[in-house]
């Protein structure tokens, strides 16, 4: 029989246990983190990265990067080839800081919010103390004229791409004194919609001695719910949807070397207005080669090597630098699977390597594979030559031009990535409804 004091003992304990599980006598809950799947990266930029680890789990990215002197893309010249395990998105962030490095994070209710490691330790305008506060209601675009409005020294340039993700008009309350960054994140927030700034690397004042925002730019930032190789601006239309479009009418498989004119995944043939010619192999290629301009202008030349029809646009041809690296000999060994695998694989059998690397993009399930056998000693070239042989798949290469076409210096910052891209050329095929973009309405 149970004393009264054992009685109240036992009782306590039951109660002390029961604070300490919580959940597991009726407590209430703490929220569960947010999760984050399995995510496979054979070479995408980190950018791309951060905006697949932030929507698989549900949240907003936030994006906060600097404009370079040399004007080149910031955290989006950081490489990442890695796996990330199925987790909690805070490991998965932490996982990229540790590994690949060049940011920062912090994990604010919703919200990703990434400061590049350029604007590590200073501030600039974007960080002072600038605005009244208020209520306000509006979209991204309304916040910035009403930021100028307040600071008329100051000017944010806002980019919007035709048909592209824009944010939604939204009702909140901007604290007094708030930055212009907290304002951001605060309309991110309640619109779920991110974006992606591009500040001046300074602290700018006007003629009054107050911090003015000047020389930045910000652009609404969507999710990204599913792999893509295709970047989040790029033509409907173009010599490279052409090309898709063709092989996928076909069934012809093609390698094609191409260029960046930006720095990005977009090569020269993007920036050129093209449409399948839907005539045989011979003819499409042909008309498709001539830019329109005169014999002495092309968009490609082409020829069949090893029974595979290679194309080389103009702006590859007449550059050697970034292309070398594809003759660079190989290790002998076997191969088998997707086209992302076979980036890594490349990467990982130079026989000497040079620091130059292909960038595979996101390796997910379903993908279409190759089978190849490689001897020692034959080339990127020839490698690729075999795998789109044995595969059908159509590898586009474009190699990523390290002189940056609007500022005329060449990238020498470190831990900016050197090498091509390597996508499938069908990805980027046309859609109905992409004529719009010319005014085309069927």
């Amino acid at each position: 029989m149970a004393t009264r004091a054992s009685t109240f003992g036992t009782a306590f304990a039951l109660v002390l246990a029961c604070a300490l599980a919580g959940a597991g006598c009726g407590g209430k809950k703490e929220a569960e983190a947010p999760k984050v799947p399995l995510l496979r990266f054979a070479g995408v930029n980190l950018e791309y990265a951060l905006g697949r680890v932030a929507t698989e789990a549900g949240w907003v990215l936030a994006l906060d990067e600097i404009n370079p002197k040399d004007l080149s893309p910031d955290l989006g010249l950081k490489r990442v080839d890695l796996d990330i395990p199925a987790g909690t998105l805070d490991d998965a962030m932490r996982r990229l800081r540790d590994q690949v490095g060049g940011f920062q994070y912090s994990l604010e209710d919703g919200i990703v919010y990434v400061r590049s490691d350029s604007l590590a330790g200073q501030k600039t305008s974007l960080d002072e103390p600038l605005l009244k506060g208020g209520k306000f209601h509006g979209d991204l675009g309304d916040l910035i004229l009403s930021i100028m409005r307040e600071h008329p020294s100051s000017f944010i340039r806002l980019t919007r791409v035709q048909d592209g993700f824009a944010g939604g008009a939204v009702d909140i309350e901007i604290p007094k004194d708030a930055s212009v960054r907290t304002a951001l994140v605060t309309y991110a927030r309640a619109a779920k919609a991110g974006w992606v700034i591009r500040r001046s690397n300074e602290l700018i004042h006007d003629e009054q001695g107050r911090p003015a925002v000047v020389g930045t730019g910000i652009q609404p930032l969507g999710p990204r719910p599913a792999p893509t190789s295709l970047p989040d601006i790029y033509t409907k239309l173009s010599g490279t949807s052409a090309l898709a479009d063709m092989v996928l009418r076909l069934n012809q498989p093609l390698l094609v070397y191409d260029r960046s004119a930006l720095q990005d995944v977009r090569g020269v043939l993007d920036f050129s207005i093209l449409g399948d010619p839907k005539m045989p192999l011979p003819k499409s290629l042909e008309l498709l080669a001539k830019s329109g301009w005169g014999p002495q202008n092309w968009h490609f030349h082409y020829r069949e090597e090893d029974g595979v029809t290679v194309l080389r646009t103009n702006t590859f041809l007449y550059y050697l630098r970034g292309r070398d690296f594809l003759a660079n000999p190989m290790l002998g060994g076997d191969f088998e699977g997707s086209l992302p695998e076979l980036a890594r694989w490349i990467n990982a059998h130079q026989k000497s390597p040079t620091g130059d690397v292909l960038m595979g993009g996101e390796i997910a399930d379903g993908m279409r594979k190759g089978k190849i056998h490689v001897e020692s000693g034959q080339t990127i070239h020839q490698v690729l030559l075999a795998f789109t042989k044995a595969s059908g798949i159509s590898p586009y290469v474009v190699v990523l031009d390290m002189l940056n076409p609007i500022s005329g210096m060449m990238v020498e910052r470190a831990g900016a990535w050197k090498g091509a891209f390597i996508m499938d050329l069908t990805d980027w095929h046309t859609n109905p409804g992409d004529e719009h973009v010319l005014g085309v309405y069927k």
